[in-house]
């Protein structure tokens, strides 16, 4: 009688995921070490078989809108296209300290059941929190556990409606022999909480650590495999947190929400208020520029300083801005103007919370740039946007119509754009002017010899 045949085994490496027969120290693939964990021959085989297909067309009667429920907070749902999606998985990202767990607490203020896992912080350390900035609620349940299984069978228990998740990297999945926060930990937990999520249709929002380079820790699958993907950030350690959506499968991408750090908490900034002091704007190397982010328009402060270099070369410092911008303008001031930038130094600084994205911010760093090496004020509270072409020419902003009607809240009456006016847009209250080149915006902004 012949013995029942034993399983195959195998070892698969959980950094690549290449299956190997033999375990070895350093992975062939990725040159990685003790990376191999054994598996069987079975669990590689796809023994299922799909007993239906379901096909359907894009003009198919079925419903089609996803089920939404508010978050608790009106910027939130915003962001993610109009509130928490049932069945769907948020990943919030971001550096340590920076308040996300202080941003789930905020979140207890929906009218969801909530299931908040820690595994992180103790239950006594987030009361103390929650009571320290005024977000009590009686719909959320605390849990203390790092084990998947534990979790899953607190959401059999507890059956919420939104589920907490604080952090993936502290989740350890049984049936993983890694150390936890390891690449194959963080894909296993993260698979079966979306299978979590989809089976019990409810919402599951998981927070990330951050790495040093500024993305989420662990494999790249973890932010394939959820459906939405924020990040929170903040600039220059300010009271503002600002949320990105860089991934959204049910709204729109590239969206961001304000907050400000408060000693009660997060609290939110309504999209008329601005972030800097507007009456400090103007002067020598100061100008406004209405800045695009998402839907949202978010007025920044371009400061620039143009001295003389100390060096044959001259030096090119930016704050929240890439140095390549502050190169390029340079080389336009030189070409068209004449202005000798090579042997100046130049310091740029973008003041307001946020990094300098938008692309139409080249007009205002130029007039800026020209108003410090001339020596000439911009008038106080002027704002300022266009693209610039390396031909010289000044093209019309993006999004003309939201930025003008942004600084007409604000109350800023002047500004200086790229492009031809169109008398039959909005108009700012005192006078605008529109400039097609370089060369004729600085002689008639600065009366230049």
């Amino acid at each position: 009688m012949c013995a029942a045949k034993k399983d195959k085994k195998l070892y698969k490496c959980s950094k690549c995921e290449d299956t190997f027969i033999a375990w070895m120290g350093q992975c062939p693939s990725c040159k990685e070490w003790n990376t191999f964990i054994e598996i069987s021959e079975k669990t590689k085989q796809n023994l299922g078989k799909s007993e239906t297909l379901r096909l359907s067309g894009l003009n198919s009667s079925e419903q089609s809108s996803f089920s939404r429920f508010p978050s608790g907070l009106d910027e939130v749902d915003r962001i993610l296209g109009g509130g928490l999606v049932a069945g769907s998985v948020i990943l919030l990202g971001g550096e340590p300290g920076i308040g996300k767990s202080t941003l789930l607490l905020a979140l207890g203020k929906s009218k969801a059941k909530i299931l908040y896992v820690s595994g992180e912080e103790s239950a006594a350390q987030i009361i103390d929190r929650a009571r320290r900035i005024r977000c009590v609620y009686n719909n959320v349940t605390l849990l203390e556990e790092t084990s998947l299984s534990g979790i899953e069978q607190a959401i059999e228990k507890v059956k919420p409606e939104v589920v907490f998740i604080d952090s993936i990297q502290t989740v350890s999945s049984d049936t993983e022999k890694l150390l936890t926060g390891s690449v194959s930990q963080i894909r296993s937990a993260t698979a079966a909480l979306v299978q979590q999520a989809r089976n019990r249709n409810i919402p599951i929002i998981l927070t990330g650590h951050i790495t040093k380079e500024g993305q989420i820790a662990g494999p790249k699958v973890l932010e394939h495999a959820v459906d939405v993907v924020l990040y929170f950030e903040s600039q220059n350690f300010g009271q503002y947190r600002f949320i990105r959506s860089v991934k959204n499968r049910y709204g729109a991408t590239g969206e961001i929400a304000v907050f400000e750090m408060t000693e009660h908490g997060l609290k939110e900034v309504p999209r008329e208020q601005s972030l800097i002091r507007l009456d400090e704007i103007g002067g020598v190397g100061s100008i406004l520029f209405p800045q695009v982010d998402g839907t949202r328009v978010l007025p920044v402060e371009i400061q620039v300083l143009v001295t003389p270099a100390s060096f044959s070369n001259g030096r090119r410092i930016g704050e929240n801005i890439d140095i390549s911008r502050i190169h390029m303008i340079s080389a336009i001031l030189e070409k068209f103007p004449g202005y000798q930038m090579s042997q100046s130094d130049i310091f740029v600084r973008v003041h307001g919370g946020t990094y300098l994205r938008d692309s139409a911010g080249d007009l205002a760093l130029l007039l800026a740039t020209a108003s410090s090496y001339l020596n000439r004020k911009i008038p106080s509270r002027w704002a300022a946007a266009g693209e610039l072409s390396l031909t010289g020419t000044v093209r019309a902003p993006s999004h003309l119509e939201e930025r003008k009607k942004t600084l007409r809240a604000l109350k800023i009456e002047s500004a200086v754009w790229g492009g031809t006016e169109d008398s039959t847009k909005i108009k700012l209250a005192k006078q605008e002017r529109f400039f097609n080149d370089v060369k004729t915006c600085i002689d008639k902004m600065f009366a230049a010899k």
